[in-house]
């Protein structure tokens, strides 16, 4: 097992937001988290990547436990993390972001012609302000810097929120493909139908805790996660005899 989160409670300083969370992600899985606004999905993420830090339970990545590492030691062991919000640097240009994803030592990393070459809407364009990019190109940058020294496991909060709906093909598409080289994928996504069309696996939170689990095409064809969590309402039929 590559991550194991075992009775995770946590939140911030004494505000208690998920609880008693347990969760498993297979190497080379793609695991989508899926639940409504609130229900902890970000704040879950934050802690497995160590910007939390939980109020109990245990977090094991790679057979090390890791609750109690700092995110520059937990980015360290491999694990890759895209935020949904500031997850480029403006200011710096597209290959000075990807610099700055090259910081940690790493004995395996992508060339940043591999890098251009996987992401394809930044090729080119290496001089330019990251703060001139269309929503769509910075998540494509904000991706390449994760990936640029060959994260095992890449967490990503919620990398198509805002864009429109063939730019949130755009980007699912490029998770298959990077999750098809090899990547470990943990995804927390809004558009949960989505997410769970693309994943093996998926959860669903709700006010904090897991209330369901299973393989993704189960949660897909679930008439109580279509309705509850996917927005999918059951047709009624009306007998007339």
């Amino acid at each position: 097992m590559m991550l194991e989160v075992t009775n995770v409670t946590g939140g911030y300083e004494k505000a208690e937001v998920i609880h008693d969370i347990s969760i498993e992600v297979e190497r080379k899985e793609f695991v989508s988290i899926i639940g409504p606004n609130g229900s902890g999905k970000s704040t879950l993420m934050k802690t497995i990547v160590g910007f939390l830090k939980p109020f109990s339970g245990q977090i094991i990545f790679d057979n090390k436990r890791i609750d109690k590492k700092s995110p520059n030691k937990i980015a360290k062991l491999g694990i890759g993390y895209v935020p949904q919000l500031n997850n480029v640097f403006s200011s710096l240009t597209i290959h000075e972001n990807l610099e700055m994803g090259a910081y940690l030592p790493s004995k395996d990393r992508y060339s940043y012609s591999e890098l251009y070459d996987l992401f394809p809407a930044i090729k080119g364009r290496e001089a330019e302000k990251a703060k001139n990019l269309s929503g769509g190109e910075r998540q494509m940058l904000a991706l390449a810097r994760a990936m640029v020294n060959k994260p095992a496991l890449l967490c990503l909060d919620e990398p198509t929120a805002a864009l429109a709906p063939k730019l949130v093909r755009e980007i699912l598409n490029k998770l298959i493909e990077i999750r098809e080289s090899g990547t470990t994928i943990l995804l927390i996504e809004q558009n949960a139908k989505q997410s769970l069309k693309i994943s093996d696996r998926g959860y669903v939170l709700a006010i904090g805790k897991k209330v369901h689990e299973g393989p993704s095409r189960d949660l897909l064809s679930s008439q109580k996660i279509q309705e509850h969590y996917l927005g999918i309402k059951k047709v009624s039929t009306i007998n007339n005899s």
